[in-house]
């Protein structure tokens, strides 16, 4: 992980799912800052990587992939996000080669999108440790009711499928006791739009490692 004394900040933006992480670094963006996101990192490391997809057959079983080679996400999602220790051995298939990923994309930004910070959107930072490399974090939390419509709007999936996907996380009040910073994020652009700009003059005014 990064350890140049010279790197820019690197801020995490977390929560659970359906807490809306995704809108709240796309605010960041409207203001110019740089977004890497570990979930599509991570869906092109399994789409990609034979030895990865290699190991998540062996784990989970030939039907999660099809014909074609590709992963059957979904499939895949009925197995591991259910079972704790079905997540941790799917983290610990997918986690290192995203990392290296991560990693190259830093070094490889051009020097003025690494300025003032770079934003890293991952639903698991306390989860993986991640946030010991980070410089600050952003929980983003939302009411249950409003994360649980957005997941079965999302994703197609019944209230059961989102709740036991929600009982396997971190819970939501954990993350928030280690956070840098709290986003609610229940629907009023305004008051989110207005709460991103106050973090970014915050952030602005930090420099790297403090």
């Amino acid at each position: 992980m990064p350890n140049d004394p010279e790197r820019s900040l690197l801020v995490g933006v977390t929560g659970g799912v359906g807490s809306g992480k995704s809108t709240v670094c796309e605010c960041f963006e409207q203001l110019g800052r740089t977004v890497l996101r570990a979930d599509r990192i991570a869906r092109e490391v399994t789409d990609n990587n034979p030895s990865v997809k290699a190991a998540i057959a062996e784990n989970f079983g030939a039907e999660v992939i099809r014909a074609d080679g590709s992963l059957d996400r979904k499939a895949l999602a009925a197995k591991a996000f259910t079972d704790p220790q079905a997540i941790a051995a799917l983290n610990a298939i997918v986690h290192p080669p995203v990392f290296e990923a991560m990693d190259r994309m830093l070094e490889n930004l051009p020097a003025d999108k690494k300025r003032p910070y770079v934003l890293i959107e991952a639903a698991l930072i306390y989860e993986t440790h991640m946030d010991r490399w980070l410089d600050r974090v952003i929980v983003v939390d939302a009411p249950e009711d409003v994360r649980i419509q957005r997941v079965m709007d999302r994703d197609g999936c019944s209230k059961d499928d989102v709740l036991r996907r929600m009982a396997v996380q971190l819970p939501t009040n954990v993350k928030v006791k280690q956070a840098d910073f709290v986003v609610v994020n229940s629907n009023n652009t305004a008051d989110l739009t207005a709460r991103i700009s106050l973090i970014d003059k915050l952030l602005l005014a930090l420099p790297a490692g403090e």
